[in-house]
This record gives C-alpha cells, sequence and structure tokens, in this order.
C-alpha cells in the first residue's frame, strides 16, 4: 500500500494509530502518534483509515494528533517542506572512500547489514555506490513476481558518493533480488564522453546467508555484499563523428563486466567444465582432515557456481570423482536451493560416474 504525508493510519499489530509525516523509505514511513512521538513504521504494518471503502470506515478514527500547517494557512509552509525534503536527501547521500584502478571506476551495488558482529541477520541498507569522477543520473527497476517492473528510486548521485536507496528486513530481500539500474555520467567538461549504462543484477537468496560474502571493501567502513554493476569506460570520438553522424556501433563506449571465477573453467562458449578433486585445488593437502577437504571443495563449487548463474552461463561440468560419494551427495544437496538448474550425470564415456552436469534451464 502506497502511503503520502497526511495520511491517517492504524497500527496493524497493535492498537492506536497516527499520522505518517515522512517518507523514510519505500518500506518504512514515520507515524505521528498522540502524545507527540514519531515512529518509524514499516509500511506492511499499517492500514490507511481514510478510505471510503468498508474496512477504511471500520478502522477509521480521529487520532487528534496535528500536521504541519499547509497552503494559505502558512505562508512559510512550501519553504519548510522544501528544507525538510533538502534535509532528508542530504541524510540519504553519503560521502564514500576513494577506491583504486577498476574499483574506482566502477559502480557498485552494496547491502550493508546494519550489525556488523551478526552479518546475515537484521536490517540491511541497499546502497548505491558512485566512486567515479561524475555525476550519475540513475533509475532503479525492480522486477515484480508478476513479471512486471516497478520504479524504486531514482535521482542524482554526485562523483564519490553513496545514497541509501531502501533499508529491509530480511523477510523483505526478496524484493531487490532482479532488478536494472539505468545510469547517465555527465561532467561539465569532458574530451572523453562516457555513453549511458544499463545494468541488470539478479542475486540468489544463498548469497545473503553466508558471512563470508559480506567483505570489507574500498568505499566503506563497514562490510558489505557488493554487486559490480558497471565499469565506467570512455573513448575519444574523432571530429568526423561529431558532423551530425552517429558514432558507428565500434566507436561506442561499452561497459565491460570484470572476469568471472568460471571463466577460467571455460571449454566452450557458456560451458565449463571444474575439476573438484582436491589435489587440483589445494598444491599440499597431505596435511588437511577430510572435514577441510570437504569444506575446500564445496566452498570452491559454492563460488563457481554463482559465478557461472552470474555470467549467464548454461552447462556446468563438476568433476567429483569416484569415492565414497560424500561430495557428490554434499552439492547435489547444495543444488536442490536452485530450481532454475536441472542435475543429471555428466557423459559417461568422458568421466565414468566420477561427474555431474548443471543446466541452467532460465539463462538471460
Amino acid at each position: 500500500m502506497k502511503f503520502k504525508p497526511g495520511d491517517k493510519v492504524r497500527f496493524l499489530n497493535q492498537s492506536g494509530g497516527g499520522i505518517v509525516t515522512k517518507i523514510i523509505s519505500p518500506q518504512m514511513v514515520s507515524v505521528a502518534i498522540e502524545d507527540g512521538f514519531e515512529i518509524p513504521t514499516l509500511t506492511n504494518e499499517l492500514i490507511k483509515t481514510e478510505s471510503q471503502d468498508a474496512g477504511g470506515r471500520f478502522f477509521d478514527k480521529d487520532y487528534k494528533v496535528s500536521m504541519p500547517p499547509t497552503g494559505s494557512e502558512n505562508a512559510n509552509a512550501n519553504d519548510q517542506k522544501s528544507a525538510l525534503a533538502e534535509e532528508e536527501e542530504h541524510e540519504r547521500i553519503f560521502a564514500i572512500k576513494k577506491g583504486k584502478g577498476a574499483e574506482a571506476s566502477s559502480v557498485w551495488l552494496a547491502f550493508i547489514p546494519h550489525d556488523q558482529k551478526w552479518l546475515i541477520t537484521g536490517l540491511m541498507d541497499v546502497c548505491l555506490l558512485n566512486p567515479t569522477h561524475y555525476d550519475m543520473f540513475f533509475s532503479v527497476l525492480l522486477r515484480r513476481p508478476d513479471n512486471q517492473w516497478s520504479g524504486a528510486d531514482y535521482d542524482v548521485l554526485p562523483p564519490e558518493s553513496g545514497i541509501t536507496l531502501a533499508t529491509l528486513s530480511r523477510d523483505e530481500l526478496g524484493d531487490w533480488l532482479e532488478g536494472v539500474v539505468q545510469m547517465l555520467f555527465q561532467k561539465e567538461l569532458q574530451q572523453k564522453p562516457v555513453m549511458p549504462a544499463n545494468a541488470a543484477f539478479r542475486l540468489k537468496p544463498a548469497r545473503f546467508q553466508k558471512e563470508d560474502n559480506y567483505i570489507e571493501n574500498a568505499f566503506l567502513d563497514e562490510k558489505a555484499l557488493l554487486v559490480n554493476l558497471a565499469l565506467v569506460n570512455s573513448k575519444e570520438i574523432s571530429p568526423e563523428q561529431t558532423e551530425g553522424a552517429e558514432p558507428s556501433f565500434e566507436s561506442r563506449v561499452q561497459t565491460p563486466k570484470p572476469k568471472a571465477l568460471i571463466d577460467k573453467h571455460r571449454i566452450a562458449p557458456f560451458e565449463a567444465e571444474v575439476d573438484l578433486h582436491i589435489s587440483a585445488l589445494k598444491d599440499d593437502y597431505s596435511k588437511l582432515s577430510n572435514h577441510e577437504i570437504l569444506k575446500i571443495q564445496t566452498d570452491y563449487f559454492q563460488k563457481c557456481l554463482e559465478s557461472a548463474l552470474e555470467a549467464q552461463y548454461r552447462k556446468i561440468i563438476f568433476i567429483h570423482g569416484i569415492g565414497n560419494g560424500t561430495l557428490r551427495n554434499t552439492i547435489v544437496e547444495m543444488l536442490k536451493e536452485y530450481e532454475e538448474l536441472s542435475v543429471q550425470n555428466a557423459s559417461f564415456k568422458k568421466y565414468g560416474y566420477g561427474a555431474i552436469e548443471v543446466v541452467n534451464q532460465r539463462p538471460e
């Protein structure tokens, strides 16, 4: 349900209600209650009571909460609202540290846990990071369950800064697993123009359940799960191209993706073969226990699988070898979390009983 300042609301999970005073994020608003306090409240815990339908009339009640005067009642009201909006906008935009090399030339989506000791629980901020030297006009679209796209946010992000797009509970993370970020880069003076970028992202829920995925980084004081959206590159445009002609395809600035881990195992276009034998992963494993060996193998399997999905690979062969079946059974169990993947024995002629074939049935 959409709310706006001035809406009369009632709490669903407790008695009482109040009036919406400001929008904190798409999922949270501030509600003024009768005793004068303002309470940040999730929108899914509120119901609007000024509706004319039966439900609205049932919950309707006068909470005697006053709102700031508007219109002709106060000539300064619009100025106050404008100042408040600017203050709120300033609060959600923050400075970030300077990265180096490709890091500083990329745009990032960051998921930052509020509790840095317990990274896989509690609230989380979704932020967009712009470490480049360009002002960035952006728009964020999210895919809905009905396969429609909804606009989540849009704004202008200054150079070397970040912006908080939303604050989510873990139950709300599903709304941010798939989306598109559209970006336009601007400088007052540019010798090398940068073309717009259109970056799609798709994340697996399992990524948010591993503490190792929240890393220390060049931009923030906090650990965060980072998604590289675009490498901001530039290229000279010749005088001939500026004389009323559209630049040729070859002259257009591209936004190449960083090299994926799975690419080192590529055997054909969008196909890979990953050897999970411990001898292929570790030079010296003589002092490792069976448990330690299995952990190294399954961790590498998980990283390669996630990398393959992000790089839109269609088929991955995982060579597990012929042993007591522990590694095979473990990775097959892990694969059950991925509905879009089908699993079968790999070619017996080539691998015997020592490999499985994973097929992505929904590559982009």
